[in-house]
């Protein structure tokens, strides 16, 4: 079951939104509900893609659109000494993960968008989030802001009583989306939290049970 909580200071996302149409929604739901809708390849091609943005990629990003970051860990009442978050590109999801948390470990798999995270911000680890190179249960929290779902593999690395932070910074205008009721029918088992629309954007706290 998912709570959904009142709006907080809702606004309109940008113009020029992604639709369903999108080629990077397609890709979405593919990997969070098709076996074998991630593949070496498929991995190549993302990998070069944001390579290629990485170095305007963090002006696409403005404070506004980390207001449903701050708000699904607040809301959501994420307690943690650490998290992992996939997906960080050039970090301006991962320096409010650093006023929120203890420790910070950012990763992603394009090499260019790290090199333009501050180290300062955490600990930064290139990887495919298909196979992410951590232990079982290790993860109390696992951060997604526009970032895919590999389902099987946040089911492996989040610890038993973990979250899981899904947050998409332009709403169903992100070309990254899933709705909340999606994200948690994806994973395996079941799974209940809270979610809300804030800012520009929505998000998810989700938990097992």
């Amino acid at each position: 079951m998912i709570t959904q909580l009142p709006p907080l200071d809702p606004s309109a996302p940008e113009p020029g939104g992604a639709g369903p149409n999108h080629p990077m929604r397609k890709v979405t739901r593919q990997v969070a509900f098709e076996t074998g809708g991630w593949t070496p390849e498929r991995a190549k091609k993302v990998e070069a893609l944001f390579d290629e943005l990485a170095p305007e990629w963090a002006s696409r990003h403005t404070d506004q659109r980390m207001t449903p970051l701050v708000d699904a860990l607040d809301r959501g009442e994420v307690r943690a000494e650490s998290c992992v978050e996939l997906g960080a590109g050039t970090g301006p999801g991962t320096s409010v993960l650093c006023r929120h948390f203890k420790q910070v470990f950012a990763f992603d798999i394009s090499q260019e968008m790290l090199r333009r995270l501050s180290p300062e911000w955490g600990r930064r680890v290139r990887s495919d989030a298909s196979r992410l190179p951590l232990r079982d249960a290790s993860a109390d929290a696992l951060i997604l802001m526009n970032m895919l779902l590999f389902p099987d593999e946040v089911e492996r690395v989040l610890a038993p009583t973990g979250a899981l932070v899904w947050v998409n910074s332009r709403g169903d205008q992100t070309p990254i989306h899933l709705s909340a009721e999606d994200v948690a029918r994806a994973l395996p088992g079941e799974w209940s939290g809270t979610a809300a629309h804030a800012g520009t954007g929505l998000w998810c706290v989700l938990r097992r049970g």
